[in-house]
């Protein structure tokens, strides 16, 4: 059965301390969905403005993602990031950040989408996770990632999220913040008694719990 994924698109400028790479395709709903598509089919929602490269497009489709979903705003600009990975290449700054299109995102999911029993809201503002999530409200197991930024700027939105979701995916430092308890095991089952039934927490080179 589908999977559908619905989060952000984008084009990102990627400074690590071997090599800089600009304007390449990014957007966390695209990585997942390329990961994702190795054991299911899979249906990308979001969104992008016209100086989206057709080859990005191209590229998902060879590998049997579902593009219907990806709407290309005339006029408008692609969501853009920049930063820089510290010498771990665990640790980032973000040096620029250019909602564009982004900002004004409304997911209209296909009707396709909207049956689908899987539904994953990769990273992006818990409010436009809400409003996927009211488009598929029968969804059998629904996933969310979140990060710092949607913590501190939409707490109410995400404490709604988190009581409809099954499963919170976020980073050590996140769920630290999220929690306020830097022993990570109990930060994880604080946030289970906050709504999902499961967390995972990921690690950088050590993985996830």
């Amino acid at each position: 059965m589908p999977l559908v994924v619905v989060g952000s698109v984008a084009l990102d400028s990627v400074e690590t301390p071997h090599a800089v790479r600009e304007n390449v395709l990014g957007g966390s709903a695209v990585y997942f969905s390329v990961a994702a598509r190795y054991f299911t089919s899979v249906r990308l929602v979001g969104v992008v403005g016209e100086d989206w490269p057709s080859e990005h497009t191209q590229l998902l489709a060879e590998r049997g993602i579902d593009t219907e979903g990806l709407k290309i705003v005339p006029g408008g600009k692609t969501f853009r990031w920049r930063g820089k990975y510290l010498p771990n290449m665990n640790d980032r700054e973000t040096l620029e950040v250019h909602l564009n299109v982004l900002g004004d995102f409304k997911p209209e999911l296909p009707e396709a989408c909207r049956r689908s029993p899987f539904l994953f809201l990769a990273n992006g503002s818990t409010k436009t996770q809400l409003a996927a999530l009211e488009q598929c409200s029968g969804a059998n197991l629904v996933v969310a990632d979140t990060m710092d930024l949607w913590i501190r700027t939409e707490p109410d939105q995400l404490r709604e999220l988190m009581q409809r979701i099954d499963g919170l995916v976020l980073n050590d430092s996140e769920a630290k913040l999220l929690t306020e308890d830097d022993n990570l095991v109990r930060a994880g089952e604080a946030i289970c008694r906050m709504g999902p039934s499961f967390v995972v927490v990921k690690k950088g080179e050590h993985g996830a719990m």
